[in-house]
C-alpha cells in the first residue's frame, strides 16, 4: 500500500515537474505573424520609448540592488542581460537598450 501511494506521489511530483518545466521554457509573448499584418508594425510588447537606464532601474530592481554599470565589463553584461531576458521576461529590444546603456555609463 505504501509503495503504490509512493508511486503515485512520484508520478504526480513527476508530471508537475514536467509541466512546470515546460511553461519556463515557454514564450508567453511569442506570436506569428500574419500574412495581412505589415512587418513595420510596432508590437504590443515594445519597450513604449524607455531609455535604456529607465528599462534597467524597472527591471532589474524588482529583484536585485542596484548594480553600478562599471561593477561588471561588456562582454560580461551581455550575458548577464541575456540571462536575464528570460528571467524577466524582457524583450530583445529592451535587452539591447539596457545593455547599450550599460556599456556606455563607464
Amino acid at each position: 500500500m505504501i509503495r503504490m501511494l509512493s508511486r503515485s506521489l512520484l508520478a504526480a511530483f513527476l508530471i508537475l515537474f514536467i509541466s512546470t518545466s515546460l511553461n519556463l521554457f515557454a514564450d508567453p509573448k511569442a506570436k506569428q505573424r500574419t500574412a495581412t499584418e505589415p512587418s513595420d508594425t510596432v508590437s504590443s510588447d515594445s519597450y513604449m520609448g524607455l531609455t535604456g537606464e529607465e528599462l534597467w532601474s524597472n527591471n532589474c530592481l524588482r529583484c536585485h540592488n542596484i548594480r553600478p554599470p562599471t561593477m561588471y565589463g561588456n562582454a560580461q553584461w551581455d550575458v548577464i542581460v541575456h540571462h536575464m531576458r528570460l528571467r524577466a521576461n524582457i524583450t530583445g529590444q529592451e535587452q539591447r537598450a539596457i545593455v547599450e546603456f550599460l556599456k556606455s555609463s563607464k
